[in-house]
């Protein structure tokens, strides 16, 4: 049965108004195998794409707050030491900011600031890559 003109015209303002439109670019043929994928378990690709994406994201977050919680339990002079020699591996040294609470990094090449120990340690975690 055809759809009016004005009836598609609705349905394209209520998508519109409550959906969000991603384009979601994949090599030649990988559309196919998760169009065959997403049948498999009797969903849509939308669905399955939408499931995909919320179970990765609850995933990672559960692993970052568990990462966190690793890293609390440590006592910060230990963190600090393996910051230290971590930087010191790079030719680097660290001075502790006395009144501001941050921290510099200091290279023969000049020096780099961090207003707290999170920052210099997301730095430090960045060279060992």
């Amino acid at each position: 049965m055809p759809v009016s003109k004005a009836q598609q015209k609705a349905v394209n303002k209520y998508v519109k108004d409550n959906y969000d439109r991603v384009l979601v670019t994949m090599p030649k043929g990988q559309k196919e195998i998760i169009r065959a994928h997403a049948e498999g378990l009797g969903e849509s690709v939308n669905g399955f794409l939408n499931r995909a994406a919320q179970e990765t994201m609850e995933r990672d977050k559960a692993a970052s707050k568990a990462s966190s919680e690793a890293t609390e339990s440590i006592p910060l002079h230990t963190l600090e030491q393996r910051v230290r020699r971590t930087l010191y591996k790079h030719g680097a040294t660290i001075r502790k900011d006395r009144k501001g609470g941050g921290y510099t990094v200091v290279f023969e090449s000049g020096s780099r600031s961090f207003p707290d120990f999170d920052a210099l340690m997301a730095y430090a975690k960045s060279l060992e890559k």
